[in-house]
């Protein structure tokens, strides 16, 4: 049994993580502070998990009335900005309220985390100045940052510039949807570049033609090769780890070029960078990894689902909403296999009872500022929940 379930999450966690740098970028939304109207006290600077902390350092006194309502305006401009995802434009209502009151700490916070969440976008651009101009960015950031919150940031912008240096020297190619970057000098790549551009305009049109949506078109996405053990460094994970997607496509590529696992990993990945643009940023854990892993197959891997099951047959059943948030973040090894075996066979289970059609409304809720639970329960006529005992007392008898 343990053998089964091991096999199966190097099969799903290694196909396809939302790793840290994805969920940072969420995180950083939610962390941008309001300012409260009143002049007195000096606002207060939130720390992620800590009670508020009272500004320090500017001494002097705070900005007239008349400033301050302007100064908390603009700032309520930016908030919204923000949610309505438009971070230049809150960037430039910040800076102005920085310009105007710059010894307010919780307005060179919220800058700071703007302009972090806007090159964590143009970080994986497929223009190369576009990525120089993002690290750029936040060259001084960390100056506005404090604890958790300042080395979590500090953690992901090493990152950044470790991979620039990385792939400063990498060789690209492409097409109207994709930009493909490598090292040259591994053996076997620049043979099979076509091969691998082939593979995912492949994938990309039979996606695209299956959800009604082609996301990628006018932006190009970023696919890039490493070697096992770069990848390995770059990304944080594992050596069980098949790909990565965290607004790129990396991928590890053995020395002598693409072998047979290849199509899946690819597939896997970019399912998840249309899930990402199709689904708002807030789709949960158990429907954005159970549908990559549906998607790896052209068909309805079979074998695997009846591999799933008899694994999940005597293992204790998690809550549904236990699996909204990272897989990683569940702890131990075993509740983590669950999680991604168990996601396959939910949207597999979904698909056949209920239609694709309704799983990939499930995909789009978020992008409509909606649940998928409350998608399901308006199309189906019962709570999402009962689907999921309906499939635990499938699998488990019980």
């Amino acid at each position: 049994m343990r053998t089964v379930l091991a096999l199966l999450l190097v099969a799903a966690m290694g196909l396809g993580l939302f790793f840290f740098g994805q969920r940072l970028l969420t995180d950083l939304k939610a962390g941008i502070s309001e300012l409260q109207p009143e002049p007195e006290p000096k606002p207060l600077v939130l720390s992620p998990g800590q009670d508020p902390i009272p500004a320090q350092g500017d001494e002097s006194d705070p900005a007239p009335d008349s400033k301050r309502s302007q100064i908390l305006d603009w700032n309520q401009q930016a908030l919204d900005a923000l949610e309505r995802g438009e971070i230049p434009r809150a960037i430039e209502l910040l800076q102005r309220c920085v310009l105007e009151d710059p010894g307010d700490r919780v307005l060179a916070r919220n800058l700071a985390l703007a302009q972090v969440r806007q090159a964590g976008l143009m970080i994986d651009s497929a223009d190369g100045e576009q990525r120089r101009e993002a690290l750029a960015m936040v060259e001084h950031v960390l100056e506005a940052l404090e604890g958790d919150e300042r080395d979590a940031v500090a953690a992901r912008i090493e990152r950044w510039r470790d991979r620039a240096e990385h792939e400063a020297a990498f060789l690209s190619s492409g097409n109207q949807r994709f930009e493909l970057s490598y090292d040259g000098e591994q053996a076997g790549l620049r043979a099979a570049e076509m091969d691998l551009l082939r593979r995912l305009d492949r994938a990309y049109q039979e996606f695209g033609e299956r959800i009604g949506s082609f996301p990628l078109e006018g932006k190009r996405l970023r696919v890039v090769l490493y070697s096992p053990e770069a990848f390995t460094r770059l990304t944080g994970l594992g050596h069980w780890a098949g790909g990565a997607f965290d607004g790129t496509i990396r991928v590890p590529i053995q020395s002598g070029g693409i072998d047979a696992r290849l199509d899946g990993v690819l597939r896997h990945e970019l399912s998840h960078a249309f899930v990402d643009r199709l689904g708002g940023g807030t789709t949960p854990a158990w429907l954005n990894e159970g549908l990559a892993q549906y998607l790896e197959s052209r068909q309805l891997d079979r074998l695997r689902l009846k591999a799933v099951r008899a694994a999940c047959r005597d293992s204790a059943w998690p809550e549904l909403a236990s699996l909204r948030g990272n897989f990683s973040a569940l702890g131990n090894e075993d509740a983590i296999r669950r999680a991604y075996g168990i996601a396959f066979g939910f949207i597999a289970y979904l698909a056949q009872n209920y239609g694709e059609d309704l799983v990939l409304d499930l995909m789009r809720a978020g992008a409509k500022g909606v649940s998928a639970e409350s998608v399901f329960s308006q199309q189906i006529g019962f709570d999402l929940n009962v689907a999921w005992e309906d499939l635990r007392q499938e699998w488990q008898g019980q």
